[in-house]
């Protein structure tokens, strides 16, 4: 009898090993899933809040441009903006553009993210007040 080759005659088990070990690599190199790490109560004392969000300051210069405006006004406006924006993108902060530049970027921006007429107005006056909050009047 000739003389065969040895994966020629054994090509079943051949392919049958190499099928296990190729799922075996594959399987082994997927990543579990870490577990969640537990983050431990906040002391009832201590209220951990974003540098952005309103705080009672606000509402004096907020109330220099637009009248009757509240800090719950101020809260509304950030907590659409920290919701609305952030669907998309990262939120810019108040201080990186000019008045003029979030009066453009509300008007684009607002219509992109659907906000309503009353939205888009407590998302600009937030936005306009904690941006000269944070420069300071003037700038």
């Amino acid at each position: 009898m000739k003389h065969v080759p040895f994966f020629i005659k054994n090509y079943k088990i051949i392919f049958l090993l190499s099928s296990i070990a190729m799922v075996a690599v594959c399987c082994k190199t997927t990543q579990p899933v870490p577990a969640a790490k537990t983050v431990p109560p906040a002391s009832p004392n201590i209220s951990v809040k974003s540098p952005l969000a309103p705080i009672k300051s606000d509402v004096a210069i907020a109330r220099a441009h637009w009248q009757g405006v509240t800090l719950d006004n101020l809260n509304e406006g950030y907590s659409i903006y920290d919701d609305k924006c952030t669907d998309c993108h990262r939120n810019k902060r108040p201080q990186d553009f000019t008045e003029y530049e979030w009066n453009v970027i509300m008007h684009k921006m607002g219509r992109k993210a659907k906000l309503d007429s009353n939205q888009y107005n407590l998302v600009l006056h937030y936005i306009l007040t904690k941006r000269e909050a944070i420069l300071g009047s003037g700038k």
